[in-house]
């Protein structure tokens, strides 16, 4: 029986794109033998993305391997199912943590016989975070596998949301029914209703269509996008939008509405992998393995995380201190470790350069004592002009823009152009996404520096690393913390730091009472925020976000300012601390006393062009070059994303086959490309809008009510889509 297909298949099915199946070098190595997932979204189809998500993460659960084995513990990735647009980051730190944030989720799959339907029951007792974090309960029964006459199947599914398995406060629940009524015909029904404080959010749709999918009429409706109707074609697909369902004009006898094509489109790659350009073969990058912890700091490793390049995810934040034990367990061979922890990260930048003539076009962003004192704004926007092309009074670095992060994302407010006025010898700290960070400009230069970073945990120990002799000195010239940081220190922008210009010396070592830590020389103090201060009482002051010092060096330099000359300076360090865990250290070492290490992202310069774009027209962006980052797995970053209403897509996407990194050692490939439907006004003539053959439910008729959760002892058995 096929289950797995049934979320690709909801949206595709509709308005299928293709797979995509591009060749590289021979037949047969893993890049021709990778598939790309291809998907049309659009508005309309907004309410079933809840079914696509949650079917792409209940996949993750493998139920066809473990029907009739009892209940089993599942680690599933929510990430990779469920998008999270709102993440406002600004950049002032190294970012948000990037380890897996896996759910747990116990599941009881069943079947009487292979002629049976397959019941599923499944158990999560926390999904989301905050306000939102709420337990869930789902039933799925499973009466016909997916066939290419019937590519959804026969299924009935049903969820219910509640504030948690102890009290079963009801906020909610919903569900989706495959169409079996209509000869001829296939489809689905979908009615979804939570409780989000005093609002009540609803949803709901139903899509039918000829069994070969070749047209069909969808009604969808949600509180946040209206109603909409669908008529397709296996060409076009006619589209109304309206307040409510009574609202539609085909109601009243006006079919017009808005064509577009199911045969062209515009696409965006979310997800992308990487190949050994000369083999074909998938490069792998081994960031990390999961843990299990003692929930009650005790022997008994009830609990699960996993600990990576980025740091420690627990199932309860902060629940694995300094000095506890986690274990790794292989076949049941349980490997101890030892958390270490550090109240900053060290960070290894290696100089990059980038002309000033290719710096315009680039956004970036700038803080200063004046975005502080104005609350109306969060950051200047700036950029390179010059005079030949902006008409400004000659080149250099300009505000162009005030931006303000709200809940939905960032706006900017047209500013100036107004210069940035340097003197001799001064540097200008900007940060731009584009360049993968901070980014410096010394006065005078005719180049701006750029850098690659990597975090150092303690495992440079080896011959001609950082830390072969167990511990390194560091010099200091600019932006030097004083060490540990009282409130007081953390009220103007300069106060963390000693007079620019002064040569200050720090220690960083693996081992003593300030291990893996940033020390003062000067004040003999841990660089660090006081441990007494909580977010709450730095949420006013200009350094919430962590604080970073200026560059140091391993031997002295003979001017302050040289630290910022590539010519000289090819390779620095940077401290950062906060209270946050994204500016914070997690490692762990082995029964040895040595920290593991985990390999960091493969990040590389990237200068996009037309014949490397996907639709063949780099517009704005040809010439201008990207620091790109891949974690493996189809996680690749560094592409700029732009925001429509609360929606996200990428600037531009890369066309299979382009050679990247330093030496033209990889070849790309779309693992996962949304597509969009292109205008085809004038050709839908022939469709018709009218109501469907299956009414759009207003209710649920069936539940999840399928009892206490199973107490379920062991380890996962599956983490992430892998049966263990």
């Amino acid at each position: 029986m096929k289950t797995t297909n049934t979320a690709c298949l909801l949206l595709s099915s509709m308005m299928w794109s293709g797979i995509s199946m591009a060749a590289f070098n021979d037949t047969g190595t893993e890049y021709s033998n990778a598939t790309t997932k291809s998907y049309v979204w659009n508005e309309a189809l907004e309410p079933i993305e809840l079914v696509n998500s949650i079917l792409c993460f209940t996949a993750q659960f493998n139920m066809t391997e473990f029907a009739n084995s009892g209940p089993y513990l599942v680690l599933a990735d929510e990430g990779a199912c469920f998008d999270d647009s709102e993440d406002g980051s600004t950049g002032q730190s190294s970012g948000a943590s990037n380890t897996p944030s896996y759910l747990k989720a116990v599941a009881n799959v069943t079947r009487e016989s292979d002629s049976s339907p397959l019941i599923a029951n499944v158990w999560i007792p926390e999904m989301g975070t905050g306000s939102d974090e709420q337990a869930i309960r789902f039933k799925a029964v499973i009466t016909e596998g997916a066939s290419d006459s019937d590519p959804f199947g026969q299924f009935t599914f049903n969820f219910d949301f509640f504030d948690n398995f102890s009290d079963l406060t009801a906020l909610g629940g919903g569900e989706v029914l495959t169409v079996d009524s209509v000869e001829g015909s296939i489809g689905f029904t979908l009615y979804e209703s939570s409780q989000h404080g005093a609002s009540t959010y609803t949803q709901s749709a139903s899509v039918v269509m000829s069994s070969d999918r070749s047209d069909g009429i969808a009604l969808t409706s949600s509180d946040n996008g209206g109603a909409y109707a669908l008529s397709f074609s296996s060409s076009n697909v006619l589209l109304q939008n309206a307040s409510d369902f009574s609202s539609l004009p085909y109601k009243s006898g006006d079919n017009t509405g808005t064509c577009l094509s199911r045969t062209a489109f515009d696409s965006s790659v979310n997800r992308y992998d990487l190949f050994n350009a000369s083999t074909g073969a998938q490069i792998d990058v081994n960031s990390g393995f999961p843990i299990r912890y003692a929930s009650a700091n005790d022997a008994n490793y009830d609990s699960y995380g996993y600990i990576g390049y980025w740091g420690l995810w627990s199932e309860v934040e902060g629940a694995v201190t300094n000095g506890e034990t986690v274990v790794k367990d292989d076949g049941g061979v349980q490997t101890p470790y030892t958390v270490v922890t550090a109240p900053g990260r060290l960070i290894k930048n290696t100089v990059k350069t980038l002309s000033l003539s290719d710096a315009r076009g680039v956004s970036f962003s700038y803080w200063d004592n004046s975005v502080f004192s104005d609350s109306s704004f969060d950051q200047w926007v700036v950029s390179y002009m010059t005079a030949s092309q902006d008409s400004v009074g000659s080149d250099g670095f300009y505000k162009t823009g005030k931006l303000s992060w709200g809940q939905n994302g960032p706006t900017i407010t047209a500013f100036g152009p107004t210069q940035i006025v340097l003197s001799s010898n001064e540097s200008l700290y900007m940060y731009s996404e584009q360049l993968g960070g901070e980014v410096k400009y010394l006065q005078g230069k005719t180049s701006l520096t750029y850098y690659e970073q990597s975090f150092v945990n303690g495992s440079e120990t080896g011959s001609g690393e950082l830390l072969n002799g167990g511990s390194v000195t560091l010099y200091c010239y600019d932006n030097c913390p004083i060490g540990t940081l009282a409130i007081g220190d953390l009220g103007t922008w300069s106060g963390p730091f000693e007079t620019n210009g002064v040569q200050r010396q720090f220690t960083f070592s693996t081992s003593g009472g300030n291990a893996l830590t940033l020390v003062s020389v000067n004040s003999s103090e841990p660089v660090r925020y006081d441990a007494s201060l909580t977010q709450n009482d730095i949420n006013s002051t200009p350094h919430s976000w962590g604080v970073r010092s200026g560059p140091m060096v391993t031997s002295t330099v003979t001017n302050s300012y040289d630290i910022y000359d590539p010519s000289i300076v090819t390779e620095y360090y940077v401290w950062e601390t906060g209270l946050q865990n994204w500016n914070q250290l997690t490692a762990i070492t082995d029964g040895s006393g040595d920290v593991v290490s985990f390999e960091k992202p493969i990040q590389f310069a990237y200068t996009h062009a037309d014949a490397n774009d996907r639709s063949g027209n780099a517009g704005n962006f040809a010439g201008q070059t990207f620091l790109v980052n891949y974690g493996g797995n189809g996680d690749f970053w560094g592409i700029p994303y732009s925001q429509t209403d609360e929606r996200y897509t990428p600037e531009f996407s890369l066309a299979d086959g382009v050679l990247m990194g330093a030496s033209n050692e990889y070849v790309i490939k779309a693992r996962e490309i949304e597509q969009s439907m292109q205008s085809a006004t004038g050709q839908c003539s022939a469709l018709t809008l009218s109501d469907p053959a299956v009414a759009v439910p207003t209710s649920v008729t069936g539940s999840a009510d399928i009892g206490t959760m199973p107490i379920v002892e062991g380890d996962p058995s599956v983490i992430a889509g892998v049966t263990q």
